[in-house]
């Protein structure tokens, strides 16, 4: 007997029992669920663990969270609320399971049910001045869904939504189908087959009127030094013209400039500008609407190198003496044109704070540099600077 109790405590010592909770959620495995019900509600999807195992089984069960498992066995259950206890298998011994949170998972089941509906076409905005509808079409009729029962009974339509607002010609696109309440809210947690349709609408040009797209003309003057122009945009980028004469319609270009030019000069900012545009005579524009131009202006970006630049100590403690492997670096400026142009060796500062530094050598990377602007990025070089600190005598 004691020499079991000496080999016990000689291998226990080697390989201690400890108890360790593991803050790695485990997730919960739902079991034995009947096809024809679905979970709706689910109070938790994951549990954490305490276990009390030797230190080698701990390690092993680090390496590989999976050797834990939790379940939840579903299979008698049917219709309505249940609190259910997980049940949990440790794919390594020896391990001891000493506690576990949360200690339920809260369910509500339902039974899944299939209900056919018919598609309503949604047609929302209004179609251009000078364009004339004719009736939509789909490609199927009716659709299926399937889901909890509670939702489903929600339903009241099935919408396949398009934007007149948007068309500029004939439309055959396909169409996302949603399910709506009563209300007109969206009904979510159902499946929908199939989930997407095709929509056809004709559209058709009136006599006396036609699309045409907006070109900027030749932009006047340059922006600022150090910008440029990244991005110019027309708002709307196409308009609806007529006339009385229909033979002159067809001879309306079919790009049309905008006037007067937008003036450039000096601009060191994003802007925008009313215009108008250049019709032909005898035509004008179909509906009331301002026409913007928006011009985006960015920095130009470039790099600049400043050699040499002096290390500056701050906060040397008190009769330290403080020697450096390197007294000047040079730095490489990657920013705004404008903001390189201003900086200089003279006020540039390479700063290395010395207020928490002890006696000894200390490797210091990078310096800190003090920049105009957070937009200006840099590279030192050298990177590490040895400092050495040497206490007063």
């Amino acid at each position: 007997m004691l020499a079991f109790f000496v080999w016990f405590s000689a291998v226990n010592s080697k390989d201690p029992t400890e108890e360790i909770t593991y803050n790695k959620p485990i997730p919960i495995e739902i079991l034995g669920q009947n096809p024809q019900y679905t979970i709706t509600e689910q109070s938790v999807s994951n549990v954490t663990v305490t276990i009390k195992a030797p230190r080698s089984v701990h390690n092993a069960l680090a390496n590989d969270m999976k050797l834990i498992r939790a379940t939840v066995n579903i299979s008698v259950l049917q219709d309505g609320y249940a609190e259910l206890e997980p049940e949990f298998l440790i794919g390594i011994k020896p391990a001891k399971l000493v506690d576990f949170n949360p200690k339920t998972v809260n369910l509500t089941i339902e039974k899944l049910i299939t209900k056919t509906f018919d598609i309503v076409i949604n047609q929302i905005g209004n179609l251009s001045t000078g364009l004339e509808a004719r009736p939509a079409r789909l490609d199927v009729r009716e659709v299926q869904v399937t889901g909890p029962e509670s939702r489903v009974s929600k339903i009241t339509e099935l919408l396949a939504t398009v934007d007149m607002s948007t068309i500029i010609g004939s439309l055959n696109k396909q169409v996302d189908l949603i399910a709506v309440d009563e209300q007109g809210n969206i009904v979510d947690g159902v499946t929908i087959n199939p989930s997407r349709v095709t929509v056809n609408i004709p559209v058709l040009q009136r006599g006396g009127y036609k699309n045409v797209f907006l070109a900027l003309v030749p932009l006047g003057g340059s922006p600022a030094y150090g910008y440029q122009i990244t991005k110019t945009e027309i708002i709307p980028p196409m308009v609806t013209v007529y006339t009385n004469s229909l033979s002159q319609i067809d001879s309306v270009p079919d790009l049309i400039e905008t006037t007067p030019p937008v003036n450039l000069n000096g601009r060191d900012k994003s802007f925008e500008q009313v215009v108008t545009l250049n019709l032909p005579a005898g035509v004008n524009l179909a509906s009331d609407v301002e026409i913007i131009v928006k011009i985006t202006i960015e920095p130009t970006i470039t790099t600049k190198t400043i050699r040499g630049i002096p290390i500056t100590l701050m906060n040397t403690p008190e009769g330290f003496d403080v020697m450096l492997n390197i007294t000047t670096v040079d730095v490489y400026l990657t920013g705004p044109t404008h903001l390189l142009a201003e900086l200089t060796a003279q006020n540039l500062t390479v700063e290395i704070d010395l207020s928490d530094f002890k006696a000894g050598t200390h490797q210091v990377n990078p310096p800190a540099v003090i920049l105009p602007a957070a937009s200006i990025n840099y590279l030192i070089v050298p990177d590490t600077v040895e400092v050495r600190l040497q206490p007063p005598r």
